[in-house]
């Protein structure tokens, strides 16, 4: 090895994703959480987007809040409870999502069933104004927003965000969830 390279750390972790348990070797320190669920534990959701947290593609939720998963430490994710699109528990919104064609090409449908589902778990019931907010984050070319709306509509009528029924992990704080690591926070 040459002077000039790098030895960059690695650690061992446990993830907890959608409700298993996944022992994670030799995860470097700088690894993000979507790059380790796409990479090592060949998940296809959460989507691979901007890679920056613009774009609203790889939506997770981490102990029950929205989190980008492109800008999460896969560190800062060990131990913790990791939910993706593909958890059962977005079923019911994904169904909806496939019924208003709210996603034609399909790729931002994950990050969408993710969002809709936490969005009727803290407002039963959305005007346009309240979804197009929600979901303005995720950024999508092929679908308008009346289409989105729809799709909240149906996941509504199916019972996303009755009690109980957005299923573990969904955050019932009331406040628009976000996930932010502090400074000096542990990871």
């Amino acid at each position: 090895m040459s002077e000039s390279a790098v030895e960059w750390p690695a650690v061992g972790l446990t993830l907890r994703v959608d409700g298993h348990e996944y022992p994670v070797p030799q995860v470097w320190i700088g690894d993000s959480l979507l790059a380790v669920l796409r990479e090592r534990l060949d998940l296809d959701e959460p989507r691979d987007g901007c890679g920056v947290g613009e774009c609203g593609s790889c939506l997770v939720t981490l102990d029950g809040r929205l989190a980008a998963a492109c800008l999460v430490p896969a560190v800062a994710a060990a131990d913790r409870d990791v939910r993706t699109p593909q958890d059962a528990a977005f079923e019911a919104a994904r169904e909806a999502v496939e019924a208003a064609n709210a996603s034609p090409c399909g790729f931002c449908a994950p990050a969408l069933t993710v969002a809709i589902t936490d969005l009727l778990h803290r407002n039963a019931d959305p005007g346009p104004a309240a979804v197009r907010e929600a979901l303005a984050g995720i950024v999508c070319r092929c679908a308008e927003s009346g289409r989105w709306i729809e799709a909240v509509a149906r996941a509504g009528e199916a019972g996303v965000g009755d009690a109980g029924a957005a299923g573990p992990g969904i955050s019932d704080s009331g406040e628009m969830p976000a996930y932010v690591v502090e400074a000096g926070e542990p990871a």
